[in-house]
């Protein structure tokens, strides 16, 4: 019986270290980790460039209105009200729409007499108006029709475009097109292939271009306004798979 037992155990331990070999011969491929994203980023060509189209803006934005001064509360606001339905009126005539006439600044404050700081001198009344103009030949004219009808301030005009998408797009075609000629020649001088892109970063945001005018009397020549070329701009991180 006792040798019986010895042969059996002595089997049972043959099988299990066959087991634990057979186990670790099996094993033995997967030592080998996969190639990771991480990895994969090493091998890659990195590249910022810059596009650039240059376009004639479409629209222009002036800001103006009138800052009036007189004795009363009640006479600044009258005084206000009347030159700015004037203004209005004639702006209207220029054929610009209502919808692009807007407020944006009205403020009325107390203005005190030499030498005192409790005694009221008058009231300034202060009211602005910004107006898109859609027909760039009628800038000048509107100006000119503000300040003729009553308009004291013109605080600056802006140009820009109507649809900056399709200039935007133009100039991040342009700055991809720079990233892609300067990673080939990256990849060139560097004794590989350039691949497919990986990933395309952009951020660059429009801005328009301000130009300052002064108001013109009512008697002078017609204001002129220059609107000269608009550059849109865009730059772009392009990163490109080595082959």
């Amino acid at each position: 019986m006792t040798q019986s037992f010895r042969t059996l155990g002595a089997g049972a331990l043959g099988a299990l270290i066959v087991a634990v070999a057979a186990l670790s011969v099996h094993a033995g491929p997967s030592a080998a980790a996969p190639v990771t994203a991480s990895d994969a980023a090493t091998h890659t060509i990195t590249v910022s460039a810059s596009g650039r189209v240059t376009v004639v803006p479409d629209v222009a934005r002036v800001t103006l209105g009138v800052s009036i001064t007189l004795p009363t509360v009640k006479a600044a606001r009258a005084s206000a009200a009347d030159s700015m339905t004037k203004i209005i009126a004639a702006i209207k005539k220029l054929g610009v729409a209502d919808a692009d006439i807007q407020t944006v600044g009205l403020s009325l404050y107390p203005q005190y007499a030499n030498g005192s700081s409790t005694r009221i001198a008058g009231y300034t009344i202060s009211e602005q108006l910004s107006i898109t103009i859609r027909n760039l030949d009628n800038a000048g004219d509107v100006v000119d029709a503000a300040t003729a009808d009553g308009a004291t301030d013109v605080n600056g005009i802006s140009f820009e475009l109507a649809d900056p998408a399709k200039a935007m797009n133009d100039a991040r075609a342009s700055a991809v097109a720079a990233a892609q000629a300067s990673a080939q020649a990256m990849a060139t001088a560097g004794h590989v292939s350039l691949g497919s892109v990986v990933a395309i970063t952009d951020a660059t945001p429009p801005t328009p271009i301000f130009y300052g005018v002064k108001a013109a009397a009512p008697d002078s020549a017609a204001t002129p306004i220059q609107v000269g070329t608009q550059d849109v701009s865009a730059t772009v991180t392009v990163v490109f798979a080595i082959e």
